[in-house]
């Protein structure tokens, strides 16, 4: 309750004293200054809305503006008691007394050394320099007047080694950071190659120029790189010069670049991560013809959603016919977790992959590709090299594998089913190592998502869609919404008993170079460490057959008879292997010309054999006298490929 009777407490009579205040250096830190990260304790949480990446230059700009906010005479007002300001001191937290870099770095002697990475601590960071503040500095040092703009970020330090033009003094911490220096106005701004777009481009903005398209895409004659080597100050090594390599999926070659910037190995990995981004974009400009109005209203550096993207003005061409490059906008690359520099332990001898030579019916596309697939896992993982032959002797390399595919078995019968219709009953249980399976729409199942190849007991494989995915267990998968015979149409006429391998179809799988010369042959296929001998502990070895499966004409479909007076008047329509989903006119024949073969069918015996070159044929009443088949007698009709012969066929009772 309220006292009746107040203190002798008079208002403005004594100075307050904050005994600590500061953020984490974590994204968003500022949200919540009071957070802590530490996986130990209970009370351990990240600001809201943050990515949890370190953020040094964050955690700065906080206390930077609390004492600048202290410095405010309407903020921190003076007392007209005792003639100081309300709040007399402000101590930030925290400046630990053990030495840097010792600590963090000796986990050995102080347990707490991992919660220096997000922590509050300013020991190994109070030093560090602002990259905003860092170009003003080197622009002042020129006698230029530089805006920082969008620069953001920070540094342990930078070297300026010799005279220099600014612009060579710059240049690394551009590249580094994605930054472009622009004009605007009467001085230089830094302009971000990431970010949100400001503007847009339309149609309207766009003109057709007589003498060619209105947008052409140009490309370099050298392709993007696939790895970059960056040496930069090691942060953490006594400012010794340290070296990391980051690549890609895609590209040839490596690039060597230099970065003459005090860093952590992390942030490092991000540098030359943004290097090699921005390496590609280059590769990818475009220039498009604008209008004079699109064209004054645009400046170098602008950030524009065009096209379905997001682009960046390189360059404006302000002539007869204004033009402006496009680079794609840079992704932002943030700074990941610490690089262990400890020694890795010794490796354990890599198993044996599990080995796959899938082949597959076409899968559409026009390309026609059809070399036979293989899928390779193993744990730990390490790329692999596929070689093949007809025997030990004649191994070539085949195939280079860099990612494991996702593969399994079944743990429940499939039993038969009509190709082509959607199951919304069974289901199939099965377990996979590798990539997460998901459900997926119908309609994008049957664009091509979540497709499997399962090994029949005869040792072909089928071709299967799932469109729901349902985790029962670890690695243990309900799969429902079945397709079966996807492709070609041919689904196994026995079950598939338990135990029967699994492939998941994505980029993992590679196809195997083969001759022509081989189909039909037996290989002798081998899977081993990629760099080394076919041969060893490490290696697998499988003998596989390739058929040519993906050049096998389809068997025709919607075969059917009609009695006409005495003679059976027999139609049916052609598939298509490539390029069959189109809707406009007929579907392409990609077998060399249209031919098929007829035959009238008793028992294990051909009574009658015909070629015909269109999608009919008459089986007379004459024919049928001659051939006298029996009530169990079945017509077949099967077309022909130039290169592969005849394909699957369709059947019908002749009675």
């Amino acid at each position: 309750m309220r006292a009746a009777t107040p203190t002798v407490w008079v208002p403005k009579s004594k100075p307050i004293r904050l005994t600590e205040f500061g953020c984490p250096a974590v994204d968003k830190g500022a949200n919540a200054p009071n957070l802590f990260v530490d996986p130990k304790s209970s009370e351990s949480f990240l600001p809201p809305y943050s990515t949890g990446e370190r953020d040094d230059f964050g955690q700065r700009r906080y206390l930077e503006t609390v004492l600048a906010w202290l410095e405010e005479p309407d903020a921190n007002p003076v007392s007209p008691l005792y003639g100081g300001p309300m709040i007399e001191a402000a101590s930030a937290w925290c400046w630990d007394a053990r030495p840097f870099p010792d600590f963090p770095a000796r986990s050995d002697v102080w347990a707490d050394g991992d919660n220096w990475l997000l922590g509050h601590w300013l020991t190994g960071r109070a030093g560090v320099a602002p990259l905003p503040e860092l170009i003003q500095a080197l622009g002042a040092r020129a006698g230029v007047r530089i805006d920082p703009g969008e620069a953001g970020g920070s540094v342990g330090g930078y070297v300026v080694d010799r005279p220099m033009r600014l612009r060579d003094a710059l240049s690394p911490l551009t590249e580094a950071f994605a930054l472009d220096p622009v004009e605007r106005g009467d001085h230089v701004r830094m302009a971000s190659r990431s970010g949100r777009t400001s503007g847009a481009l339309t149609d309207d903005d766009l003109v057709l120029p007589e003498d060619g398209p209105g947008q052409t895409e140009t490309r370099t004659l050298d392709p993007a790189v696939e790895a970059l080597r960056l040496r930069f100050l090691d942060a953490a090594r006594d400012y010794q010069v340290g070296a990391l390599i980051v690549r890609r999926e895609t590209g040839q070659g490596t690039r060597d670049a230099d970065a003459p910037i005090v860093l952590a190995a992390a942030e490092a990995e991000a540098v030359a991560r943004r290097m090699l981004a921005a390496d590609e974009a280059t590769r990818r400009a475009r220039i498009i013809c604008l209008a004079p109005s699109a064209a004054l209203r645009l400046e170098a550096g602008d950030r524009l959603a065009f096209d379905g993207g997001a682009w960046r003005v390189a360059r404006l061409d302000l002539d007869e016919q204004p033009r402006a490059t496009l680079v794609p906008v840079l992704a932002v690359q943030g700074v990941g977790e610490a690089i262990d520099w400890t020694p890795s332990p010794p490796r354990d001898p890599a198993a044996p992959p599990v080995l796959h030579v899938l082949d597959l019916p076409s899968d559409g596309a026009l390309t026609d590709d059809a070399r036979p697939l293989v899928a390779a896992a193993s744990e730990p993982w390490r790329p692999l090299e596929v070689h093949a032959g007809a025997d030990a002797a004649t191994l070539t390399v085949r195939a280079r594998i860099p990612a494991p595919a996702t593969v399994g078995e079944t743990l429940s019968d499939l039993p038969p089913a009509l190709p082509h219709r959607l199951d919304r009953a069974g289901s199939l249980t099965v377990r996979m190592e590798g990539r997460s399976l998901s459900s997926a729409p119908l309609a994008a199942v049957l664009a091509g998502e979540n497709v499997l190849a399962i090994r029949a007991a005869a040792g072909d494989w089928e071709i299967i869609a799932f469109q729901a995915a349902q985790l029962i267990a670890p690695d243990v998968w309900r799969l429902s919404g079945l397709l079966r015979g996807q492709r070609d149409g041919a689904a196994s006429e026995a079950i598939i008993p338990t135990g029967a391998a699994l492939v998941l179809l994505d980029e993992a799988v590679a196809p195997m170079s083969v001759a022509a010369f081989e189909r039909g042959a037996p290989l002798l296929i081998r899977a081993a460490p990629a760099g080394g001998p076919p041969s060893g502990a490490a290696m697998t070895e499988v003998t596989a057959t390739w058929t040519g499966r993906a050049l096998r004409p389809l068997a025709p479909a919607h075969l059917r008879g009609r009695m006409v007076g005495g003679d059976l008047r027999l139609s049916w329509i052609r598939r298509a292997r490539v390029g069959g989903d189109v809707w406009d006119g007929e579907v392409p024949l990609a077998e060399g010309g249209e031919r098929y073969r007829l035959r009238v069918l008793d028992g294990g015996a051909a009574l009658r054999e015909v070629e015909v070159s269109s999608p009919a044929f008459v089986y007379t009443a004459a024919m049928r006298t001659a051939d006298a088949p029996s009530s169990a007698a079945v017509i077949e009709v099967a077309q022909a490929d130039a290169l592969y012969g005849w394909g699957a066929s369709a059947t019908i009772g002749l009675w």
